[in-house]
């Protein structure tokens, strides 16, 4: 077979004067696989307006129980009051900003109407992934100075390993004291992720009078939890043809807990990523929103318009009695 004489062809059309002479074919769907999705956030309780950097909220704690009889007739011993306490965290400023050319909002796009458009739009979605990455890593508050920006104290900081904080750690972990002020310094030991510390946490946790109801975990260590032994006792319908083992819900003796797994704690440092979980009641954390998202264009220079996006904002945990922690686990 031989091409036919002087028939014209896509491969001259394209080579003439350097160029194709058929508009290019390129799909007006713009394809992004990247995730966006930030569970912990999206799960926490009504965010609280702010009027100050630093924020405070208050909580109490029962007293211990007491099972002490009283004498008939017996004169009362004035016992002394319990106060509530004052907890406080400080506000944090994150951003991202896009620049484009006047030329560059001339042209016109694949995909979109607008480069600069595009771009805060990508922009949003980075912001809010970088909040939920925020307030899982490992930091305590700091109020700031100049040349240092100010820092929120994030979810680990809110647990210690002293009465009545539900965690569960590597004996070789220091923990933080509890109210955002410092760290922990995390085992150089890991271990891997089992039933029996779920369940002890739980058991604190419910004791404590808490009721959580959310698991948030890294990938890995949701396909480590749908390997617990106690699924092979339990059955569940499937269609003809697939093959599946998951748990989407821990039922724990202390109450049932929804197993969602969170990219963002599989993301970061290695002294962060994978090694947390947090079993959290969604009604007791919450943001501190001292100014929302909020979008401004910079001061114009030459032939670029610059756009920035903001938030400033504190992690509040109304009281750590109602959430649980495991750390010190293995990647």
């Amino acid at each position: 077979m031989a091409v036919i004489s002087n028939a014209v062809t896509t491969y001259a059309t394209k080579a003439a004067t350097g160029g194709s002479e058929h508009p290019e074919d390129v799909s007006s769907i713009l394809y992004n696989l990247d995730p966006s999705d930030v569970p912990i956030v999206s799960a926490a309780g009504k965010s609280r307006p702010i009027h100050n950097t630093l924020f405070e909220w208050v909580q109490e704690t029962l007293s211990d129980r007491d099972d002490t009889a009283v004498l008939e007739g017996d004169e009362t011993t004035r016992a002394a009051s319990s106060l509530t306490s004052r907890s406080n965290n400080v506000a944090m400023i994150l951003s991202r900003n896009a620049t484009t050319t006047g030329t560059q909002e001339a042209l016109r796009n694949f995909t979109k109407s607008s480069q600069m458009g595009h771009q805060m739009a990508r922009k949003s979605k980075e912001l809010k992934r970088d909040v939920e990455f925020a307030i899982t890593r490992n930091k305590a508050k700091n109020v700031g100075a100049a040349g240092t920006a100010r820092q929120t104290a994030t979810l680990i900081t809110w647990f210690s390993d002293t009465a009545k904080f539900n965690s569960n750690a590597d004996a070789g972990s220091t923990a933080a004291t509890g109210d955002g002020s410092n760290t922990w310094t995390r085992s150089a030991t890991t271990r891997a992720v089992s039933e029996a510390q779920i369940n002890g946490v739980m058991e604190s946790i419910y004791d404590n009078g808490g009721d959580p109801t959310m698991m948030f975990v890294s990938p890995g260590h949701k396909v480590d939890i749908s390997a617990f032994t106690g699924r092979s006792n339990t059955r569940e319908m499937i269609n003809k043809g697939t093959v599946g083992s998951p748990i989407s819900v821990y039922a724990s003796d202390f109450g049932d807990i929804k197993v969602v797994p969170c990219r963002t704690l599989g993301k970061g440092a290695a002294a962060d990523a994978n090694k947390d979980i947090y079993i959290l009641d969604p009604s007791h954390y919450r943001l501190a929103m001292l100014r929302n998202y909020s979008t401004f264009e910079l001061s114009k220079i030459g032939d670029a318009s610059t756009r920035q996006i903001i938030v400033e904002f504190g992690l509040q945990v109304d009281n750590s009695q109602a959430h649980g922690l495991i750390t010190d686990l293995t990647t």
